[in-house]
């Protein structure tokens, strides 16, 4: 990646822009007031499993959820608008289950 691929977040509008997290493969269908952007994410990730998978890896995104995003604006996708702080949270989840499978493996 490029110097695009950044996390940032901008404290006036509450816009993070999201680098890679919420990736989804294809066209985007994505509604960008509150549809749901995690369910393609996850698949992405099932299918590609380009996120660097440790321990830290959820306790970081929580860490963005901290932030309590209103506007979350996807690299591969549109800005999507509503509770990020839940759309993280959960990305969080999955990557915490994620984690706990590989290892068990």
């Amino acid at each position: 990646h490029n110097w695009e691929a950044c996390l940032l977040f901008e404290e006036t509008t509450g816009t993070l822009f999201t680098s890679d997290l919420l990736t989804a493969f294809g066209p985007s269908d994505v509604e960008s007031d509150g549809g749901d952007v995690l369910t393609p994410a996850i698949a992405t990730e099932e299918a590609a499993g380009f996120t660097a998978l440790t321990p830290k890896t959820a306790p970081m995104i929580r860490k963005l959820a901290d932030l309590n995003p209103r506007h979350l604006a996807l690299m591969h996708g549109p800005t999507w608008h509503g509770d990020g702080a839940k759309v993280l949270n959960d990305l969080a989840g999955y990557y915490d289950g994620r984690l706990r499978r590989e290892l068990a493996a």
